[in-house]
Parts: structure tokens; sequence; C-alpha cells
């Protein structure tokens, strides 16, 4: 049986498993992004996972990094928020050390891989899909297909929504992900509350949200206008026959739900937003299954055009 490796590479967490070929995660494992901040320390580990999976027959190893690809050259230009990892060739170097094809693309694009082809985007040929955690990954379903260019398009979390908003880990100033991050949401919530030290986890402000806390209210509240507003603007552009939302924050849909509901349509051209439905991601490992079918799609697709026919099909069994 073909598996591949999937990793899914965040702001907070790298995840990675062995998935099947129909999209089945056999065995997966979770690691904090600061274990593995420094390029050596990140490949070792993703050569230790490939060992460590050995008993699997690994035809491929997908990866969705948090920033901006050269999708074709597997080339890293840039994490917005993942320091030192500046015009990095990352797919000539593993590929060398792993002695595996090995495809990289931004991590909201895999996780829309995953959900068009396994969950809530299944069988519509219009979506957006939003990762909602330490930053705002975003990504585009057109005419059934990941909008994508040269390097790993639709950066919806660095559309600027703010003239004098507050600097971003991509340079600018006033991008969404700003004020819908999880770092914002917790020095905010600082702020109102007027406590020296912030929660450790957006969790908190939630649960203290669904209790009737005030200033858990009024972040949500915020949250929502923000995201609101930018996604009005998204329906505008792309006109989406569903908006799918995933990520850490994506734990709150059904509190900030109906306050991003009412902002969406305060702004949006209504003729647009008839029709389109607002849910959460289905699946739970999005990333890592998106990775893995990412690595699965392109890896078939090498082999059927090198080799064609019946020889492609006996190697991809």
């Amino acid at each position: 049986m073909s598996v591949f490796l999937g990793i899914d590479w965040g702001g907070t967490y790298i995840k990675a498993g062995v998935v099947t070929s129909k999209g089945k995660i056999l065995e997966k494992t979770v690691y904090s992004s600061s274990q593995l901040k420094e390029k050596s320390a990140f490949i070792s580990e993703i050569k230790r996972l490939k060992n460590k999976f050995a008993k699997y027959n690994i035809k491929a190893v997908g990866i969705g990094a948090p920033g901006i690809i050269d999708i074709e050259k597997g080339f890293i230009y840039y994490l917005p928020n993942v320091s030192g990892w500046k015009n990095f060739p990352l797919k000539a170097i593993l590929k060398k050390e792993l002695k595996t094809p090995i495809f990289i693309d931004n991590d909201a694009n895999v996780f829309a891989l995953a959900e068009v082809r396994k969950g809530a985007g299944k069988g519509k040929s219009r979506a957006i899909f939003l990762t909602l955690g330490t930053g705002l990954g975003g990504a585009v379903i057109f005419d059934g297909k990941i909008l994508e260019g040269k390097t790993s398009a639709a950066e919806l979390g660095h559309v600027s929504i703010s003239t004098d908003g507050r600097r971003c880990g991509c340079g600018g100033t006033g991008c969404i992900e700003t004020f819908t991050g999880s770092n914002y949401l917790l020095e905010r919530y600082r702020q109102l509350k007027k406590i020296k030290v912030a929660p450790k986890e957006v969790k908190e402000i939630f649960d203290k949200a669904r209790l009737g806390e005030k200033e858990a209210i009024i972040i949500w509240r915020e949250f929502s206008i923000h995201l609101g507003k930018f996604l009005a603007g998204m329906i505008n552009i792309f006109n989406p026959q569903i908006i799918i939302i995933g990520g850490g924050i994506s734990g709150a849909f059904n509190l900030f739900k109906p306050m991003l509901l009412k902002a969406i349509k305060g702004q949006v051209m209504w003729p647009n937003f008839k029709g389109i439905k607002l849910v959460k991601a289905e699946l739970k490992d999005s990333g890592i299954t998106g990775a893995a079918l990412l690595a699965k799609e392109k890896f078939e697709s090498k082999v059927r055009s090198s080799l064609g026919g019946h020889r492609a099909s006996r190697y991809l069994e």
C-alpha cells in the first residue's frame, strides 16, 4: 500500500502523519514549533520521521509551510510568523537528505486541498478557506482548482484593512491577521482586563466568553467585525459558494459565527451573499491530510507523465 508523509507546519505547532492515498491517517505526531525553529533541527526531525515510519512504503513527502513559497522549486522566500527562514531552498535540501520526492506549498493551500477533496468543500467549485491561528492563512478554490501562481497565491491574511494598523510579520501594516491572530487577541484581552500577563491560549478567552465575561465577549465581537468586513470584500471578489474556517481559533466558531455573519451582511454587496454557507472545517487534521494529498497528486502526476499507462499504474501500487 502506497502512503505519503504529510507535514503541517504552523506558527505554533508542527503536525506530521502517515496518510494513505485515500486520505486516512495511519499515524501522527505533534510538536511545538519552537522545538524545530532552527533549520538544522527541522531538517533533522523530518529525516527522523521518515526513519520512524520506515515500515510504511512512503512514496513522497508533502509540506504545508506558513509563508511565501515558490511552489515548483519548493523555495521558501520567507515565513511571516517564523523567523530565520528567508530565501531557503528547502525542497532541494530535503530531496538530497531524504532521497524521496518532496512537494511544498503554502499551509492554507494544503488545508484547502484536504477540505475540497475530503471535507466540507467537497463538490464545490468556488470556495474560500481560512485557517485562524497564530496568523490568518487563506486559500481560494476557483473553477474547482486551488488558485495559485508562481508563488503561493491567495495570501488573504496579508490584505490590509487599516492604513495605520499594527506592523505585521510580512512587513506591511494593518493586515487582517494583525486583528485576528492569536497573539493579537491575547494582548488585546490583557489590555481590556488591565492585567500584567495575558492568557497563554485563546481558548481561555473563549471559555470566559461562554460564561458571559464582558471583556471576553468584547474580544470576539471585535474579532467578528474585523473578520466580517474583510470577508465581505473577499466575497465581492470571488463570489464563493461556501466559506470554510479552520485552525485553532475555529474552536470558538459557534460563539463568533452569529456575530461574523452580522458583520458580513453589514458590508457585503447583498446579491453576492445569497446562498453562501459559512461552516467550520470538517477534517480534524486537514493540514496533515492536505500535505499528504499534495504529495500524492503531484507525485502521481509526475510518474504518469514520465512512465505513462500501465507502467505508471504498476509503479504507483
